[in-house]
């Protein structure tokens, strides 16, 4: 989806007045008409998106609209809830006065986490296999839910809402080695083969959580986890994959996670965030983050003035606010409304009233 917003400053004689408005606080205060055509409000201070575009102002603001039908939202900055109303732009100014009625229900999305006990494989010492416990895995669990959670849900202003299952596997998945790239990886075909009854589109996302190092046994590679999208693959199950090998070192699982929460504690939002920015989005025309060249748009935080540990990178591409020139660009809460990755799969996608 695309939303175009067309800024436009009238003269004196069409909107040359002052009016006297109460705001949300019990207040009145003077609006000058101005400055735009249409004042908007809200129970707090909120980001404003127009049309599902985040245009760069904060509540109470006046904006100007072209005539016609505009889909006006605020993103609640402290309770994380999004606000919208369609409203029928004329000539004269008005006031539009969001308030919780104008809340929106979440689109859910769901995910699959896959608890793997035992992965095998043939590791530069031979034949073996690296071992989680029933422990091990509720940790690894928990980590995972925070993030979906913690992160996901509030950075969309809750228009995304997790439906969260989880299913251990109880066989031993064999890794697959590529020597090009010197990785080892749990491959969908490996870690669903318990699972034969996941169906086409049951899930938006299904995350794969297994051992790196297990004392002798070691299955190392350069990454954290590895994200892949095949949402409309014949053959496949038409979902998104994540596939993260954890190494708790010698620290044991949860040290290791209590680590990654006070230093990198995003992770696991970083994989599903590959999932639908890199192609997912981009291919329903929703203006993205440009990469440098050869790399990744998820990478390319510090060419935007993001740092370490990326939250603030991972919020603003959530809720559509990375700047871009004057404009602002990411996935935005409507599209994340409107269409999941399940949805798409199944046709099920809705379509704004207004592009």
């Amino acid at each position: 989806m695309k939303s175009i917003l067309i800024l436009f400053f009238t003269g004196v004689a069409l909107f040359g007045c002052n009016s006297s408005i109460s705001t949300d606080s019990g207040s009145s205060e003077q609006v000058d008409y101005k400055k735009g055509n249409v004042y908007i409000s809200s129970p707090e201070e909120g980001s404003i998106y127009i049309n599902g575009k985040y245009i760069g102002k904060k509540t109470p603001s006046i904006i100007s609209l072209q005539p016609g039908e505009h889909r006006i939202a605020v993103g609640l900055d402290t309770t994380r809830q999004y606000l919208q109303r369609n409203i029928d732009v004329t000539k004269e100014p008005q006031t539009v006065k969001l308030s919780l009625a104008d809340k929106v229900e979440p689109n859910t999305w769901k995910a699959l986490f896959v608890g793997v006990p035992v992965a095998s494989g043939q590791s530069p010492s031979g034949e073996c296999s690296t071992h989680f416990s029933e422990q091990d895995l509720d940790d690894g669990f928990d980590f995972f839910q925070l993030n979906l959670r913690k992160h996901i849900e509030p950075f969309s202003y809750g228009t995304v809402k997790w439906d969260i299952e989880r299913r251990d596997l109880t066989k031993p998945v064999e890794l697959t080695y590529n020597p090009k790239n010197k990785w080892y990886t749990l491959e969908s075909n490996e870690g669903l083969a318990e699972l034969d009854n996941v169906q086409p589109g049951e899930y938006d996302t299904v995350f794969f959580f297994w051992r790196e190092e297990d004392g002798s046994c070691r299955f190392n590679s350069s990454y954290f986890g590895l994200a892949w999208l095949e949402p409309t693959s014949d053959d496949a199950r038409k979902t998104g994959y994540v596939t993260v090998k954890f190494n708790p070192e010698q620290m044991g699982v949860k040290a290791k996670v209590q680590q990654y929460l006070d230093n990198d504690p995003g992770v696991w939002t970083h994989e599903w965030l590959h999932i639908v920015i890199e192609k997912f989005y981009p291919n329903q025309n929703v203006k993205t983050p440009i990469p440098p060249v050869d790399k990744l748009i998820l990478h390319s935080a510090g060419t935007y003035g993001y740092e370490y540990p990326w939250l603030g990178w991972y919020k603003d591409l959530i809720s559509g606010q990375v700047p871009l020139g004057k404009d602002f660009v990411g996935i935005g809460p409507e599209a994340l409304m409107n269409c999941s990755v399940r949805q798409y799969a199944l046709n099920q996608c809705s379509t704004p009233s207004k592009e």
